[in-house]
């Protein structure tokens, strides 16, 4: 039987996503402040960690921040610890969480839940991420992902494993010296392999360099007036993003620098278009190691780690 949450529960998880918007102004540091105000006890550097990630990562308009908190607050409660069936159980609770997000918005990238009512469906996106979340939590999210995908999905896995490569980690080991890296931002940042859960979506490399970015320079807004001139600004066509108009947007501004840089030596930001594999599929996963792809997403993440650090000497 499908767990869902009381009417209660609902109205209360959504009147804090929409105060912690309203003070905060951007969506994946609104959703993981509402996901630590409804289960007290997480840190305030988890949503420094989201501080560069609102606007599909960096601003690219991909995964949309509703998604990307819920899945680091996965990764928290399971990281790769629990496998099943040759796949770490973050893959279903993720998979399952992707799927209840994107049926609710009817999309899950930024550029598509933005237009062309922005930002009714943005507000709408934060204030349900949370009881998305909750209601994860609570299902079995086994049948999340086909068997056939699940299977190749293991097979991809395992051979990550074998060469002892995860996309996300590759970059944060590389940036000990720049930033705190421990095994809860490692835990944090599970689910980011093959481009968002295996997907092919935003390069998790990628990704975790935008998320290195708000480690190290985020900071936190708490202002609704500030917050009120910022959407004055977006709705009169101003510059709602630049870097004195939200405590947000400098790293905002700095992952999206990140990520003009990454398109200029890859072509994309998106894990299927470098790769050209498709990994929900037992035929690209096989092309994807025939073709020795690790030793190629491993020499991206090196030089991810590199231009973040060259990055953040110049934001100093």
């Amino acid at each position: 039987m499908e767990y869902t949450l009381s009417t209660k529960m609902r109205s209360t998880y959504r009147a804090s996503g929409l105060d912690n918007l309203l003070r905060m102004g951007h969506c994946a540091p609104a959703v993981m402040q509402t996901i630590l105000d409804v289960n007290p006890g997480g840190q305030a550097g988890l949503v420094k960690l989201m501080a560069a990630m609102p606007g599909g990562i960096g601003n690219t308009g991909f995964e949309c921040g509703g998604i990307t908190t819920p899945l680091v607050i996965l990764g928290l409660r399971h990281g790769l610890r629990e496998v099943r069936a040759g796949l770490p159980v973050i893959f279903d609770q993720g998979h399952a969480y992707f799927q209840r997000f994107s049926n609710d918005n009817a999309a899950s990238f930024c550029k598509a839940i933005q237009n062309p009512h922005f930002p009714v469906r943005c507000i709408h996106a934060v204030r349900h991420s949370t009881e998305l979340l909750a209601e994860t939590f609570e299902n079995d999210n086994r049948p999340a992902i086909p068997a056939e995908q699940r299977q190749a999905y293991a097979c991809l896995y395992g051979h990550m494993q074998q060469c002892n490569f995860h996309c996300a980690h590759a970059v944060f080991q590389q940036l000990g010296d720049t930033i705190p890296v421990d095994q809860e931002l490692l835990d944090a940042s599970s689910a980011f392999m093959g481009g968002t859960l295996f997907k092919g979506l935003t390069c998790s490399a990628f990704t975790a360099g935008v998320m290195a970015i708000g480690t190290k320079i985020g900071e936190i807004e708490n202002s609704y007036l500030r917050v009120t001139r910022m959407l004055a600004l977006m709705v009169s066509g101003g510059d709602a993003f630049s870097d004195g108009v939200n405590k947000f947007n400098r790293a905002l501004n700095t992952g999206h620098r990140l990520s003009k840089w990454f398109r200029t030596e890859f072509g994309s930001t998106q894990c299927q278009a470098i790769t050209q594999c498709d990994f929900s599929c037992k035929a690209g996963v096989e092309k994807y190691i025939d073709g020795d792809g690790v030793t190629r997403c491993r020499r991206i993440a090196k030089m991810v780690a590199e231009q973040v650090q060259n990055i953040l000497k110049t934001a100093e």
